[in-house]
């Protein structure tokens, strides 16, 4: 398969993005590809992401299967959901607006108080209020960048609107404030009492 060159490259751009550097060097790939696993739970060939990248010259065509593995690594459910996002005019991915949908304010939540949040296809989390107005701990974690053990203050919460905490921990370590789930939005807001 011969993906449009423009898409495959914004592609590239963004799962660079989300590695937080342009993979270069050997060791640059055996780190992604090691990322995407743990973010995925599946497994790419280093030759593979060489290839895609140029640092390896080969003419062969790209599996559907490949791009989407690199789309749910950059935060999509697949290839052909990472194209619609592709090819929205730009500024119109992150536009304001109102929501309708379920919001749930952490102050209203009881300590004890455990919340699940379905953040797309293969993204979850599971967090538990700790202390009084807003302050959470993840206690389930799936494909994303938090984890468990992590603390962070969250205000609220929308169905339709990314996931959004600010002071957030892990240990002793302060790691800034967090935006997740900002293509797919939350999907789901379990309560559990």
């Amino acid at each position: 398969m011969k993906p449009e060159q423009e898409k495959l490259d914004l592609l590239l751009q963004t799962v660079g993005r989300t590695f937080g550097t342009t993979p270069r060097t050997p060791t640059d790939f055996v780190m992604l590809a090691s990322e995407i696993q743990q973010s995925t739970g599946r497994t790419i060939g280093l030759s593979t992401l060489k290839r895609l990248w140029g640092y390896v010259k080969d003419q062969s065509g790209t599996t559907y299967s490949t791009l989407s593995l690199l789309s749910r690594y950059a935060g999509h459910s697949d290839w052909d959901s990472f194209c619609r996002f592709a090819t929205i005019p730009a500024g119109e991915e992150d536009e304001s607006g109102f929501s309708s949908e379920a919001i749930v304010h952490s102050a209203i939540l009881v300590i004890g108080t455990k919340v699940e949040l379905i953040l797309g296809p293969y993204k979850r989390c599971v967090i538990i209020k700790t202390t009084e107005p807003d302050i959470f701990k993840i206690i389930e974690a799936t494909n994303i960048k938090i984890e468990v053990g992590d603390t962070l203050c969250v205000a609220c919460m929308a169905v339709g609107r990314p996931f959004f905490a600010t002071d957030c921990r892990r240990g002793d370590r302060m790691l800034g404030a967090y935006t997740g789930a900002c293509i797919e939005r939350i999907r789901t807001i379990d309560i559990h009492k």
